[in-house]
């Protein structure tokens, strides 16, 4: 609004400079007429009644230039009322709103797009791990469709225990989802599946607790345990769901991986007294929405 004023009061000033110029460019007779007026007025050697009349057109000349002005004057304070008026701070109040909200409406469908293509741009570069990590690009599709299902399954089990009024375990269910994927893509696949993610297809042990069955055994801190009484582990809800399974107390073989060299423990059945990690799958969690 302050631009606005401003132009308009550069336009008035520029109105009246252009009626000040078009006053003194009169013709040469014009103003050699002023001259004696002027010269009249002020020449005390002049007729008294010449000095008169020059003063006359003096003063008249001076009043049509003052109502001149304050005709100019009224104007500009007419347009000033008009851009303060309420209805015009409620017009410029409403356009700046529009404008902002169609800005806003630009930017949140820039927004959806956006996500749109991260989210293919995602599926496609987990497409292209698999691919490297030894998987056919049909068979990475596959993957990710099993992937996708093993999901709604989580979901159609909460859905429904919520509906009967049951307790849902989420922590078992994000557990058992590695073992899901596991039982649809079989050892061999899984193993690749997970190291193709940057994934680890092992347990690493973190640490040993003193006078446990693993110490006695000789487990050490960054051994690698690749297998529990024959089967394949590829993280720790597999190594503790074979350990507790089974006769307590019977003798299992571990196989281990020590600094590069294979090699075999023997441990009781039961709680083996480590931390480790290992199995991560990177990839989304089974719960949504």
């Amino acid at each position: 609004m302050n631009r606005i004023l401003l132009a308009i009061i550069i336009s008035l000033a520029a109105g009246f400079a252009a009626g000040a110029w078009s006053a003194k460019a009169t013709s040469p007779s014009e103003t050699q007429g002023d001259a004696a007026d002027s010269v009249g007025a002020f020449n005390t050697a002049a007729p008294l009644e010449e000095r008169i009349a020059a003063l006359e057109r003096a003063v008249s000349g001076e009043r049509d230039a003052r109502l001149v002005l304050e005709e100019q004057l009224h104007g500009l304070y007419a347009e000033l009322e008009r851009f303060d008026s309420p209805e015009m701070t409620e017009l410029l109040r409403t356009l700046a709103e529009n404008s902002q909200a169609r800005e806003q409406a630009r930017i949140q469908q820039a927004g959806r797009r956006d996500r749109g293509a991260r989210m293919r741009d995602r599926s496609e570069l987990r497409i292209g791990q698999l691919v490297a990590g030894g998987f056919t690009e049909d068979r990475a599709r596959q993957i990710l469709e099993f992937e996708d299902e093993t999901r709604m399954a989580a979901l159609q089990a909460e859905y429904e225990a919520q509906r009967n009024g049951e307790t849902f375990n989420r922590w078992e269910w994000a557990s058992n989802y590695q073992a899901n994927l596991r039982e649809r893509l079989g050892d061999a696949e899984f193993e690749k599946y997970l190291t193709a993610q940057g994934g680890q297809a092992s347990v690493t042990v973190r640490e040993v607790i003193g006078s446990s069955p693993a110490n006695r055994a000789g487990l050490r801190p960054g051994d690698q345990i690749l297998s529990y009484d024959g089967k394949r582990v590829f993280g720790m809800n597999d190594l503790r769901s074979m350990a507790f399974s089974g006769d307590p107390g019977e003798d299992v073989i571990v196989d281990i991986e020590r600094n590069g060299q294979r090699m075999q423990l023997v441990l009781p059945r039961g709680p083996l007294g480590i931390t480790g990690s290992g199995g991560g799958i990177g990839v989304r969690s089974p719960f949504g929405g």
